[in-house]
């Protein structure tokens, strides 16, 4: 991949490794490997599996051959056991070469990924700064860059491991530039800590990850205080300050934990006043005014007064506003759905322009979840029943994918059409025969909340108008026909509980 890509990041697809499990075609959710790694070692803990531990340990001090090693690890769960494995080996006195060439044969021949991660594993246990170019490329892939960092910042002499690192952390844009970045908290590096806050705390995951490290390892505070900031800094210090502010309360500290917040965000937004107005901009400003409504606790109400007065003044001038409404005017423009959030947050009446985006692409699931705030419902439902293909969305659990785009825009209409019986029958049939769990139950939902509304589900037809139990008869059909056929066992009660509902009424 280096030789068709360069040294990364790599796009998406140069990411699939040949273990790669077939995704199951149930529309559930499916969480890939790097994620689970990502997810446990920052959200949850987990016991170490010591009886792999000691079958590992004892199979590299039987020097068994490297295949049979390869095999065990195979199905195994690298994160339960590397560490207390890497302990294992130091107590046994393992000849350092027998583990290291154990360990370089499982990372450069291994087949499946687990046993790559332990490979690598042996290495930073017990290789040197010879390895740092297999490291590298290893960790260029986002499932394996968790344990190339461990194993740079263990092989690499003191001076190297930092930039080691560095280098790594420019490499990748997911989990793992979670894990690299991370790994550089507190550097002294210039050209560390000028990344960091322009480039370095932007990942695929949440940058509330690594925008708490990026202001205080960078420190944003006094980079701002620079009488002519560069473009790169501020545009990165309103990413940072938009996240800390999203971040409260979530996956980490958040703005309350930033000693320098306060001015920090005093100093942006006089920054931002001067400057282009940009839809970047705008986003971040209104991040900011969103969620300093509820301000650390800890702040002077003065300060909180002060910045929330100072963060509507700027975006009460009208060229704010003037970008929102240009960004939405181009239905096929690149920044549709930035300027379509921005124009939400700032209160604009965009309708005609959110309808006229969906009619350009309906698999826009960002403008569908905004029309449901600006459409009556029955505009809504008809708008939905035009664009989506109704037909091939009623493709049954179990069935192939079909635009899954399109799924997602059909459950979210669905769900809107909750508390307005009757209004989008034909979409509540074709979500009772769509493959995905969620839009099926989305559909029964609905309809057990038209039920217990006992409101009419009559709606205006071209000619005949059909009476309220004829619509509930035909919807009572729909539900029996998915429940023959459903097998999520949860949702089958589900249906079994609206027909009895029905049936009682």
């Amino acid at each position: 991949m280096s030789s068709l890509h360069g040294p990364g990041p790599w796009p998406p697809h140069a990411m699939d490794l040949p273990d790669e499990p077939p995704r199951q075609d149930d529309g559930r959710v499916h969480m890939p490997s790097v994620v689970m790694d990502g997810v446990r070692t920052h959200h949850f803990g987990f016991t170490s599996d010591l009886d792999t531990v000691r079958e590992v340990a004892e199979l590299l001090r039987e020097r068994a051959p490297y295949e049979r090693l390869h095999d065990r690890l195979a199905d195994a769960r690298a994160l339960e056991f590397c560490d207390e494995l890497v302990r294992e080996l130091a107590r046994r006195e393992l000849s350092r070469r027998q583990v290291y060439e154990a360990g370089r044969w499982l990372a450069e021949y291994g087949t499946r990924r687990e046993a790559v991660k332990i490979g690598i594993v042996l290495v930073g246990a017990s290789g040197d700064e010879r390895d740092r170019e297999l490291l590298l490329l290893l960790g260029t892939l986002e499932e394996f860059t968790l344990y190339a960092v461990v194993a740079l910042l263990r092989t690499q002499p003191p001076r190297e491991r930092e930039r080691a690192v560095f280098e790594l952390a420019r490499r990748v844009t997911g989990w793992g530039r979670i894990h690299a970045v991370e790994r550089l908290e507190g550097s002294d590096d210039p050209e560390v800590k000028a990344w960091l806050l322009r480039e370095g705390f932007r990942n695929r995951v949440m940058d509330e990850y690594l925008a708490p490290l990026a202001a205080t390892t960078g420190d944003l505070y006094s980079a701002l205080l620079d009488p002519e900031p560069d473009d790169a800094l501020v545009d990165g210090a309103g990413g940072i300050l938009a996240a800390l502010t999203r971040g409260e309360g979530g996956p980490t500290t958040g703005i309350s934990a930033y000693g320098e917040a306060v001015p920090a965000l005093a100093r942006y937004a006089d920054l931002v006043t001067t400057r282009e107005a940009t839809l970047q901009r705008l986003d971040h400003l209104l991040a900011i005014r969103r969620d300093l409504r509820r301000s650390p606790e800890h702040w002077a109400p003065g300060d909180v007064a002060a910045l929330r007065r100072r963060y509507a003044d700027v975006l009460a001038q009208p060229r704010w506003a003037e970008l929102a409404l240009a960004g939405v005017a181009d239905p096929e423009g690149a920044d549709f759905s930035r300027a379509q959030r921005c124009a939400s947050a700032l209160g604009l009446p965009i309708l005609p322009q959110v309808v006229a985006r969906l009619r350009a692409d309906a698999c826009d699931v960002f403008a569908w979840q905004g029309l449901t705030r600006l459409a009556e419902p029955e505009a809504l439902a008809a708008l939905a029943e035009e664009l989506l293909p109704l037909d091939d969305l009623a493709n049954g659990p179990g069935d192939r994918v079909i635009g899954e785009h399109h799924e997602m825009a059909l459950e979210i209409v669905v769900k809107a059409l909750e508390s307005h019986p009757g209004a989008g029958l034909p979409l509540i049939r074709a979500a009772l025969r769509n493959r995905r769990v969620p839009v099926r139950r989305g559909a029964v939902r609905a309809l057990r909340a038209w039920q217990e509304s006992r409101a009419s589900w009559a709606r205006p037809e071209p000619g005949a108008r059909p009476e309220a139990p004829e619509l509930r008869a035909e919807a009572a059909a729909w539900v029996r026909a998915a429940h023959a056929v459903e097998p999520d066992g949860q949702l089958r009660e589900d249906m079994q509980a609206f027909l009895i509902e029905h049936k009682q009424r």
